[in-house]
């Protein structure tokens, strides 16, 4: 018999200055399309985490208000409501922002990335739920033009409904899924896929309920691959500042198995997850894995040897207002620029020590070789060429590009 963490992990489960050049290819998995391979690469538009959402709060979060007025939960998230609401409102950034992304795309962009929590969630109604969804995934498409697939992951406010992901996660996940297989020509059955781009394979990854073996099934086409692209919404390389577990890869279950949300797992061990993150890590590393990841709210850069190979992430923020309401600064605020700085820069003072986390950091520390993380909000670009693969980040709403991050 299955535990439960075995049913939610089976089927549901920096910087270097260079320039580069580019060009394009399309040529997806299943046989679907084939464009021809120019020598030089191409581009990808990149944006990280943006939760799309319109003020007033009841626009989308009617429902949520109506059924959570007495548990409190309403007054619990009353304040990010209307905080992510209003980026999207008059005098709110994230519009201009997504929109320099459009202005900026170039000739031989190939798609366009969204790196997950493309929507606010919390409608607790289908309806809105699509409604927000669809709102969203038409900005994309007015962003970047009709003729651009759009690709975007799945976030745990993509799927979030107060404290019960059920309903909303098996909504958002029939949506992507026709979003996606639309968009790609390809056969999607849900938030875990892959497709090709020339020579490079794009795997696109659900953190929330980690799918084990379709991943290590996708990376077996990998082998062959000039790039193995990764891409999930919570980080790979764990979170960096020691945050709950449940926050990025494999790190623990999100969901009991009422599928309410867990409680903080920062210092409790998960003997079956972590062989799952590892063997998991395992593979990206011998395929010496590019990861694409969001929901840190950062613009971060990691560089991990290690498991016989190495891993390289980038981590995008778009979203412009914290939960709180405070303004994210546009240009990089830089908070930690040494790998002695992963898993320490934003520890707290106060926090005492725990052997299970510094357990698990141990695992990554001695293989750090560089670390980056700022504060900061805006676009990127993508650059994958034969010889590397570049990061242009734009601030805020600039079509002028004031960090340029060596990925490869």
């Amino acid at each position: 018999m299955r535990s439960d963490i075995d049913n939610a992990m089976h089927g549901i489960t920096r910087r270097d200055l260079i320039a580069a050049g580019a060009g394009v290819t399309a040529a997806f998995l299943s046989g679907c399309r084939l464009l021809p391979l120019r020598e030089d690469g191409y581009s990808v538009p990149l944006l990280g985490d943006i939760h799309y959402d319109r003020p007033p709060i009841d626009v989308f979060h009617s429902e949520f208000r109506r059924l959570h007025i007495d548990d409190g939960m309403f007054a619990r998230y009353k304040t990010e409501f209307e905080s992510f609401s209003s980026m999207w409102g008059k005098g709110g950034r994230s519009a201009a922002l997504v929109a320099a992304s459009g202005k900026v795309r170039r000739s031989d962009a190939a798609f366009a990335l969204q790196l997950g929590d493309l929507i606010e969630g919390d409608c607790e109604s289908p309806a809105l739920h699509e409604r927000m969804f669809a709102d969203a995934c038409a900005l994309m498409k007015r962003t970047y033009g009709d003729d651009l697939p759009i690709v975007t992951l799945a976030g745990n406010h993509d799927v979030r409904r107060g404290d019960d992901r059920l309903g909303e996660y098996d909504s958002y996940s029939r949506m992507s899924a026709a979003w996606h297989a639309k968009e790609l020509g390809v056969e999607v059955a849900g938030p875990t896929f892959s497709f090709r781009q020339g020579p490079d394979l794009w795997i696109v990854a659900d953190f929330n309920r980690p799918d084990v073996a379709l991943v290590e099934k996708l990376l077996e086409q990998s082998m062959s691959s000039r790039y193995t692209f990764f891409c999930t919404h919570g980080a790979v390389l764990t979170s960096g500042n020691r945050s709950p577990r449940r926050w990025f890869f494999l790190g623990g279950p999100q969901y009991d198995k009422s599928g309410h949300a867990m409680k903080s797992e920062f210092g409790k061990a998960h003997p079956q997850w972590d062989k799952a993150r590892r063997r998991i890590r395992g593979l990206l590393a011998r395929r010496n894995a590019i990861v694409l990841s969001g929901h840190s709210h950062c613009l971060e850069l990691r560089d991990w040897y290690g498991d016989g190979g190495r891993i390289t992430e980038f981590v995008m923020n778009s979203v412009t207002k914290t939960a709180r309401g405070n303004d994210v600064p546009e240009r990089p605020v830089v908070v930690g620029d040494r790998p002695e700085d992963f898993g320490r820069c934003r520890l707290s003072p106060n926090a005492k020590p725990n052997a299970v986390v510094d357990a698990l950091y141990a695992e990554y520390e001695p293989g750090m070789r560089r670390y980056y993380t700022a504060n900061a909000t805006g676009h990127a670009r993508l650059l994958v060429s034969e010889g590397s693969v570049v990061a242009e980040f734009f601030p805020g709403s600039s079509l002028v590009p004031c960090e340029i991050f060596k990925i490869r």
